[in-house]
């Protein structure tokens, strides 16, 4: 009884959709127990490249950029092909509409069992073979942010009635709500989310492994272990051949220190790189410290901290900055310790 409910109900909302030209996704109704099953790779053709950390986007302690958007992704010309469907997340959009269901394996086996559904879906991306106009479908990112579920609701929530994918005519951008049609903003959001800032190491003179006096100045230079500016661009093609893409850039990076005592006096003037010793004892670093007392508790930390501003432009001349929050803030840490020793008088 329950598996012909739920055919029913699959088949009176897949029809009437079917009805209104664009093909449609019966209404969810899955036996008790059951889950859907989806690839932990994000659908998508966004492709983002340069110094790029791709686990970012599924970290669960960084900033997550929308899980999910729509994409054009079939022309008019792809919407149907001799044979179909033959379940395809690449081949056209009749086949890319299977595919999804089959995403959901107990709707799918529903589907599977309605007399004349194949035909009556078929039928409707045949009318539109050769149309002018795009399909888009729903994207997402890959595991960790429930993507599969962001794209089942954001088909509804776009007015999308209970449709998988829609045939419009061929548009870009929208409006700036997480979740909507992909623009520059979106793409930014995403090589934003994968950019790798590079580590940062303290170099100091008096090293690390000798001590230091009292009065006499430590200087601080900071190593980077990779581009010290880096930069990404996502990109995502559009079934006309031209690409929409967005760049992100970061300015040169600016060093400040700090240390774990009230007992220094800090030099802060330390650039991008700080400043590394000139081999002129009586001279003051621009970056460095002066311990004023001995360390006898311990060494003293020394830390460096590298900020950069990030922002981002599209292909389509729109520009902007990432606010923190929700972004985590730009910057990177690196701490090393000093060991200050009292100079002893001689009489």
């Amino acid at each position: 009884m329950r598996t012909r409910l739920i055919t029913v109900t699959a088949a009176c909302a897949l029809l009437a959709g079917l009805g209104q030209s664009v093909p449609a996704l019966a209404q969810r109704a899955l036996p008790a127990g059951s889950s859907p099953a989806y690839s932990h790779f994000a659908y998508s053709q966004v492709r983002v490249k340069g110094n790029v950390n791709p686990g970012a986007l599924t970290s669960p302690t960084a900033y997550t950029p929308a899980p999910c958007w729509v994409e054009p992704r079939f022309t008019g010309a792809q919407s149907y092909h001799q044979g179909d469907p033959q379940p395809s997340a690449t081949g056209d959009a009749d086949s890319y509409w299977w595919w999804f269901v089959g995403q959901q394996p107990a709707l799918a086996g529903v589907f599977g069992r309605i007399q004349g559904l194949k035909q009556a879906v078929n039928k409707v991306f045949k009318a539109r073979q050769g149309g002018a106009g795009w399909w888009w479908v729903p994207s997402w990112i890959n595991s960790g942010i429930s993507g599969y579920s962001c794209a089942l609701g954001l088909v509804h929530t776009l007015n999308w009635s209970a449709q998988y994918l829609k045939y419009q005519f061929p548009q870009r951008g929208g409006p700036d709500t997480p979740g909507h049609p992909i623009d520059g903003h979106i793409l930014a959001d995403l090589a934003r989310a994968e950019l790798a800032l590079p580590g940062i190491s303290i170099v100091t003179n008096p090293a690390a492994d000798k001590p230091s006096d009292v009065n006499l100045p430590v200087w601080v230079a900071v190593n980077y272990a990779g581009r010290k500016q880096p930069t990404d661009t996502a990109r995502v093609p559009l079934p006309d051949h031209s690409i929409l893409s967005a760049t992100v850039t970061t300015s040169a990076p600016q060093v400040s220190i700090s240390v774990n005592t009230g007992s220094a006096r800090v030099y802060n003037n330390c650039g991008a790189t700080g400043s590394r010793y000139t081999g002129d004892p009586t001279a003051i670093p621009p970056c460095g410290v002066t311990f004023l007392a001995p360390s006898t508790g311990g060494p003293y930390t020394i830390t460096a901290t590298a900020s950069w501003t990030v922002r981002w432009s599209d292909s389509t001349g729109e520009s902007g900055t990432f606010a923190s929050p929700p972004w985590p803030a730009p910057v990177q840490t690196g701490s090393t310790t000093v060991t200050v020793r009292e100079i002893q008088a001689i009489n």
